[in-house]
């Protein structure tokens, strides 16, 4: 079978793509400590979508099922703001990930995500997580300590922002 081009070429495509998602998930610091068996048990669980440029990965006001991690192309995170403005908070290209904080909080999206051009994108749904939990605890554990550690990490950062920011008011004010 290997002498045939197109066997060989596709058995090899399929290789290099599940080496490359591998790669990517790896660096989602939510994933980092999956070895190649742990990749295994949860590739089947994950969710591969397509969108177009314009279209909407998800909307704000929806409730929030999971995250997605970018595998090509582009997304835009924004948010509706005063008098029907759209405010930019963030563009994400391949290797980012957003919506994390849905896995353990199911309220509604804050902002929407919109892919900016032909995008192909990776879900990681929170009932799946939960069944994942459930069925596998160890690789469960493992992959929510590090959401914990990840959305940690945020807060801790948004209250370093907040902070400055309220310096400069108060620098503004005196």
């Amino acid at each position: 079978m290997s002498d045939d081009p197109f066997w060989g070429n596709l058995f090899r495509r399929r290789f290099n793509r599940e080496n490359e998602l591998y790669e990517i998930l790896k660096a989602v610091p939510i994933f980092q400590d999956l070895n190649r068996r742990d990749f295994k048990k949860i590739h089947g669980i994950l969710h591969f979508r397509d969108f177009s440029a314009g279209e909407a990965v998800v909307r704000e006001g929806d409730a929030g099922v999971g995250m997605y991690i970018v595998m090509s192309g582009g997304v835009e995170i924004v948010q509706s703001g005063e008098n029907g403005a759209t405010n930019r908070l963030a563009t994400f290209g391949p290797g980012d990930f957003f919506g994390d904080q849905v896995l353990v909080d199911e309220s509604p999206r804050t902002a929407s995500a919109i892919a900016t051009e032909a995008t192909k994108a990776v879900g990681f749904f929170r009932p799946d997580l939960l069944e994942l939990i459930e069925s596998n605890p160890r690789l469960g554990l493992k992959i929510v300590m590090r959401l914990s550690q990840t959305i940690s990490i945020r807060l801790r950062q948004t209250n370093r922002l907040l902070k400055e920011s309220r310096d400069r008011v108060k620098e503004i004010e005196n």
